[in-house]
């Protein structure tokens, strides 16, 4: 057993959530957060307030040729022309932090990201140091396939801006870690990848699995560099061997809606964990469901994924071990009653410890 030395001073379990949330106002999503998760609260993200904080644009800022306009609600990256002055100026701030350098090039602005700066403020105010902060980036995968050129052609395709994107989303992972560590013992990045759900589709035509576990891994590089903890969010269906393949030390994956395909990769899983990784289980509803969902629903679906990853060939006790438990994924979906319906679960699931899969 070679287990990865980051996760070592994870608890048996730790509730945490994804980070987007329905409210317009940053400091009533800080309010819910804080107040829910006491171990790891999450820097919110909050496009309902502000479509800066939209996923495709929030980690843009200050990137090479990247192009918002708000009126009309589109971003690209403007390829055209002689980009060379603006590319060597990206990989310079970007050698400075690989060799330890400051992140502040790569920083989110209030302008861009008005939940994590109320969420700083809130406990540069407390002045108490929480034993977790998760924040959130989205993925390089998702990122590069998502967001095309000014012709329309998604920008992981391009020769040399597939390189910015890539590299880009760690950066942005290093400048969250570099912020928040004074404000926690550890803090955890979780890759979003919605779009690893479309794996071997026509979306990732010309998408090797070396290229998805590349480019998922440099990204991870500047995290683990700064100390941080890297994960993958995904929530749904995908290959889950590719991500065991990766230095991913957390996989965030739906267990309302997909526990029986995870199911599908035992031995894959078993090594992961066997390695020092760590399965989030994303067991709380994000929509609406949550209005009829309770405590003991949660276990019950908690214990039944178990089973069926023990029956797959998983260790009991490799799963048992550490569990992360969140939403299955983020809540910006939701009314404003029902995200607090799911924080309030989160709360419960807090105060419940390990007694939500085992009898102690």
């Amino acid at each position: 057993m070679d287990e990865y030395p980051e996760t070592q001073g994870l608890p048996a379990i730790l509730i945490t959530a994804v980070g987007s949330l329905p409210h317009e106002d940053a400091g009533d999503a800080v309010d819910l957060i804080v107040a829910s998760l006491s171990r790891a609260p999450h820097t919110p993200q909050l496009s309902r307030a502000n479509l800066l904080e939209q996923m495709w644009i929030q980690f843009s800022e200050g990137l090479p040729r990247f192009r918002v306009n708000l009126d009309e609600k589109s971003y690209y990256f403007d390829t055209s022309g002689d980009a060379s002055s603006e590319l060597e100026r990206f990989y310079s701030a970007y050698l400075d932090v690989s060799g330890g350098g400051s992140t502040e090039p790569f920083a989110i602005g209030p302008e861009y990201g008005g939940g994590i700066h109320t969420f700083l403020r809130r406990l540069q105010q407390q002045g108490t140091k929480r034993p977790f902060v998760k924040v959130q980036v989205t993925g390089p995968l998702s990122f590069g396939l998502t967001v095309t050129d000014e012709n329309g052609k998604p920008i992981f395709y391009h020769p040399f801006f597939r390189d910015v994107v890539v590299q880009s989303t760690g950066l942005k992972a290093a400048w969250l870690v570099d912020k928040f560590k004074p404000f926690a013992e550890e803090v955890i990045v979780f890759f979003d990848e919605p779009s690893l759900s479309a794996y071997g589709s026509s979306a990732f035509l010309g998408v090797s699995r070396d290229d998805v576990i590349q480019s998922l891994n440099e990204a991870f590089a500047l995290t683990l560099d700064r100390g941080g903890i890297p994960g993958v969010h995904c929530c749904g269906n995908t290959d889950w061997s590719i991500l065991t393949e990766t230095a991913t030390r957390i996989i965030n994956f739906d267990a309302v809606d997909y526990m029986r395909t995870m199911s599908l990769y035992g031995p894959q899983l078993g090594r992961f964990l066997a390695n020092g990784g760590v399965l989030a289980w994303g067991a709380v509803p994000n929509d609406s469901r949550i209005r009829g969902e309770s405590l003991e629903e949660i276990r019950r679906r908690m214990r039944e994924g178990m089973e069926l990853l023990v029956k797959s060939g998983v260790d009991r006790t490799l799963l048992e071990k550490r569990v992360i438990v969140t939403p299955a994924c983020g809540c910006s979906g939701m009314t404003v009653a029902e995200a607090e319906m799911t924080y309030g679960l989160l709360r419960e699931l807090e105060e419940e410890g390990v007694g939500l899969w085992r009898e102690v």
